[in-house]
C-alpha cells in the first residue's frame, strides 16, 4: 500500500503542505479526515489505555486501498495523528512528513484558537483527564479528546500555568514523541522539515522521493507560501518572557535563538 502522512503539533503547516499536493494527479490528498476518531485514539495513544484499535487503523487501512486502486498515493495531513507515526509506518510502511514550527508562534496561535482556555478539572494523578466539555458544537467534538493535559503529578502545577504556557507544553509531548520514535523509522520512511524553512526545493525533494512530478512552477510555489505567511511573526516582549517559562531539549535543538537573553 502506498500512503504519506503530514505529521506535527498543529499550527505548524500541516493544511499547507497538503494543498502543495492537492492537484498533484498521482495523490489523492485529505486534511483531518475523520477528527473524532482520530482524537479519541489520540487521547487514548497519549494516555497508554487498553482499548481496542482495530476499528482506527481498519479505517484507515481501507481509505489507503480504495485510494490505491485508483492508482494514486493517498496523503493526510493530520496533527491528531502525531503519536501514530510509528504505527503508520509498522502497519501500512506508510511515508511520514514531520513538520515543526517555532513554539512561541505555535503557542500563540493554539491560544488564539482557544486552546486551554480554562483549567481542567481532575481530581486523581493515576487516572486519565475525564470529560472536560470543551466542545461548543457538533463540528468540533474532538476537542474533548485532542487538547491533552499531563497523565502524571505534574498536571496540578501544569493546570495552573497559563494558557501559553500549557500550549508550549503541549507542542513539547508532541514533538518530543514524534522525534523519539522516527529513531526507530528506517531514513528512507520519513523527512523532517521546519516550516519557517520550507523553501521550493524541499517541495521537489519530496516529489523525487513519492517519485511524483511536481504539479507547481516556483512562482506558483512562492504565491502560495507568501499567502500562508509561515515566517516569524512578532510576540510582544511580555508573552516572550511568559513563553521562557517552559523550555525543553526539543526547543533547544530545533530553535536555539529562542534562548537568547535578549
Amino acid at each position: 500500500m502506498k500512503s504519506i502522512f503530514i505529521l506535527g503539533s498543529g499550527k505548524c503547516g500541516e493544511s499547507f503542505l497538503n494543498r502543495l499536493f492537492k492537484n498533484n494527479k498521482n495523490l489523492e490528498c485529505y486534511d483531518e479526515s475523520r477528527p473524532l476518531l482520530q482524537s479519541y485514539y489520540k487521547f487514548i495513544k497519549y494516555n497508554n489505555l487498553k482499548i481496542d484499535d482495530n476499528p482506527f487503523f481498519s479505517t484507515i487501512k481501507k481509505a489507503i486501498k480504495n485510494t490505491n486502486k485508483k492508482k494514486k498515493i493517498y496523503l493526510e495531513s493530520s496533527s491528531f495523528l502525531a503519536f501514530h507515526s510509528l504505527d503508520l509506518v509498522k502497519k501500512f510502511n506508510s511515508k511520514i512528513i514531520i513538520l515543526i514550527r517555532n513554539p512561541n508562534h505555535v503557542s500563540q496561535d493554539l491560544i488564539t484558537s482557544g486552546w486551554y482556555k480554562s483549567k481542567y478539572n481532575k481530581n486523581n494523578n493515576n487516572f486519565a483527564l475525564g470529560y472536560q466539555g470543551l466542545a461548543t458544537s457538533a463540528h468540533n467534538k474532538h476537542h474533548n479528546f485532542s487538547r491533552i493535559a499531563p497523565r502524571n503529578k505534574y498536571f496540578g502545577k501544569w493546570n495552573k500555568l497559563q494558557p501559553l504556557v500549557k500550549a508550549k507544553w503541549y507542542w513539547n509531548e508532541v514533538n518530543t514523541d514524534l522525534l523519539k520514535s522516527i529513531k526507530k523509522i528506517k531514513k528512507q520512511n520519513y523527512k523532517i522539515f521546519k516550516i519557517e524553512e520550507f523553501e521550493y526545493q524541499n517541495y521537489q525533494e519530496i516529489c523525487k522521493w513519492l517519485k511524483i512530478k511536481p504539479n507547481l512552477n516556483k512562482i506558483q510555489f512562492i504565491l502560495m507560501n507568501n499567502i500562508e505567511r509561515f515566517k516569524n511573526t512578532k510576540i510582544i516582549k511580555k508573552k516572550i518572557n511568559l513563553l521562557k517559562k517552559f523550555k525543553s531539549k526539543t526547543e533547544k535543538q530545533y530553535y536555539p535563538e529562542n534562548f537568547n537573553k535578549k
